[in-house]
């Protein structure tokens, strides 16, 4: 099989049938996809509390919680495209998959050609990717390289489209509201989530840490959402 260049996308493959996790595995690794797996959707849930991937391949029929039930949960927390695999070839099926959220379906058993360009088109679709400088007017904000479009959830850090969790969303919308400005960790709180919110600092220092991975190109050495000692955070002004 060729070998293709490592790419930057990360793929989950969530099965508990070894064999087809191994297959779906050594055929995205071959074409340059880094990839995750794993036997049941509670561990990757999990797992999404520290990564950002870009698809997750997802069984149906699995102990425990079932494909349709982690898609439900996925998406409380995450817009991470989803495709689902399963042996039931029924139209219900699908509607409901499709409607708890998933972007695509496949039959098993199916060819590893047509997954991988399954794989490819919501890739396209939901990478965002762009060489020429968007549109200033459809852009809520704009600061270098990172674009911001709150109306229709669309970020684009340095070329390349991200994916937000509705939290980090409701965060990210404070911090151009207050744009250019610090804002303590208590009124990001209750600005983004609500009253009953104000006092979990970890919160706050947890999901400023997450949106820097996504919209930083250097996280650790942040030049959007910068620490102020003392009072909080702020994102730089607009250009």
């Amino acid at each position: 099989m060729a070998q293709f260049p490592t790419n930057n996308y990360l793929i989950y493959v969530v099965d508990d049938d070894t064999a087809i996790a191994r297959l779906l595995s050594v055929n995205l690794e071959a074409r340059g996809y880094q990839v995750k797996k794993f036997d049941n959707g509670l561990q990757a849930i999990s797992s999404l509390e520290t990564d950002d991937p870009h698809l997750i391949i997802l069984d149906i029929m699995m102990p425990g919680p079932d494909g349709l039930e982690i898609t439900r949960r996925i998406r409380q927390v995450s817009q991470v495209p989803i495709l689902i695999l399963s042996v039931l070839d029924e139209t219900a099926s699908k509607l409901t998959a499709l409607d708890l959220g998933a972007d695509d379906y496949l039959t098993k058993p199916f060819r590893i050609e047509e997954l991988l360009a399954r794989t490819r088109a919501i890739l396209r679709r939901t990478a965002q990717t762009t060489k020429d400088e968007p549109v200033q007017s459809t852009w809520d904000y704009r600061s270098g390289e990172l674009y911001v479009d709150l109306n229709g959830l669309r970020v684009v850090s340095h070329g390349h489209g991200k994916q937000l969790t509705p939290r980090e969303w409701a965060l990210l919308r404070v911090f151009i509201q207050y744009a250019g400005q610090v804002v303590a960790p208590r009124t990001l709180l209750k600005e983004a989530w609500g009253p009953n919110y104000g006092d979990e600092g970890d919160y706050v220092r947890t999901y400023v840490n997450r949106l820097r991975r996504k919209i930083e190109p250097e996280p650790n050495q942040p030049r959007y959402l910068l620490l102020e000692l003392g009072p909080g955070y702020r994102l730089v002004e607009p250009a």
